[in-house]
């Protein structure tokens, strides 16, 4: 996909990077979920790029958006980054998809900014967290173990700094139906950040303001842009949870994508791009 990043500086003196690409001009904003980058999206954009031009972003302090220790990366600081990001490009009518988080963040930047958004894309929102890790410690008693473990106050830290391939691609196995979809190249690139200053304290935040991302759903009723919500028949979310989304949003029905986990992006790549282009 080539090499050509761009970076956009946000208030904290960080940076987001981003990767523009395909050919479409209908423009598209792609989103990952915690602990990935944007290169998550790399499949989905390869199948779409004809059609869209493409806004890939690591997310404030993933990837090789570097990190603030000295910043609170909770729902507001994403939502605000990535909105000055659109206005500095002056995008309209942008579609704005992804998962996890990154499927909140659609809601969250569609509320702010109207007029500036055409319809979003929501796949395997996480809004459902109870306590720290919830969500991802549904995967298997090896991520509840370990997210129990990060949550501790101190020794969370000195516990999270000892994250390595094997620990991340088994706390990631729960996400997916088929662990084969995981390459090993792309779980070295997310071992990368393991090197990065900062690291522990980010992912540590992030998981610890679970809370302001369970609250935007007070928003989502007021969202009237047009809204696919889509689910991994092995997602993280429960029945309740998914009925519970659906339902506060106004929709009749959501999709199910069979035989896909949390991750569709990675497992899924061509229902999820048959999705974008309906």
């Amino acid at each position: 996909m080539g090499n050509e990043f761009n970076k956009f500086y946000l208030k904290d003196n960080t940076y987001i990077r981003y990767k523009v690409l395909g050919a479409g001009n209908n423009p598209l904003m792609l989103f990952h979920t915690i602990r990935n980058r944007l290169e998550y999206s790399y499949k989905v954009a390869d199948l779409l790029k004809k059609k869209y031009k493409i806004f890939l972003i690591d997310l404030p302090g993933f990837g090789d958006s570097p990190i603030n220790s000295k910043t609170n990366y909770d729902e507001e600081f994403f939502t605000e980054s990535v909105i000055n990001l659109i206005k500095e490009l002056k995008l309209k009518n942008v579609i704005l998809a992804g998962e996890s988080i990154g499927a909140v963040l659609p809601l969250t930047i569609t509320f702010k900014v109207p007029k500036l958004i055409k319809k979003i894309f929501l796949f395997n929102p996480y809004n459902y967290d109870n306590y720290f890790g919830d969500g991802i410690g549904r995967g298997n008693l090896f991520a509840k173990f370990i997210m129990f473990h990060i949550s501790i106050p101190m020794l969370g830290n000195l516990f999270s700094a000892l994250e390595n391939k094997f620990i991340l691609k088994n706390v990631m196995k729960g996400g997916f139906f088929d662990i084969k979809n995981l390459s090993d190249s792309y779980l070295d690139l997310l071992c990368t950040s393991l090197r990065k200053k900062g690291y522990v304290y980010h992912f540590r935040n992030v998981l610890s303001n679970y809370k302001s991302w369970v609250d935007s759903k007070r928003i989502y009723d007021q969202i009237k842009k047009p809204i696919k919500l889509i689910y991994g028949s092995h997602d993280w979310a429960t029945d309740t949870d998914k009925i519970e989304t659906k339902n506060l949003l106004g929709l009749k029905e959501f999709e199910t994508i069979e035989n896909c986990g949390h991750f569709s992006f990675l497992e899924k790549p061509e229902k999820v791009s048959a999705i974008l282009t309906k």
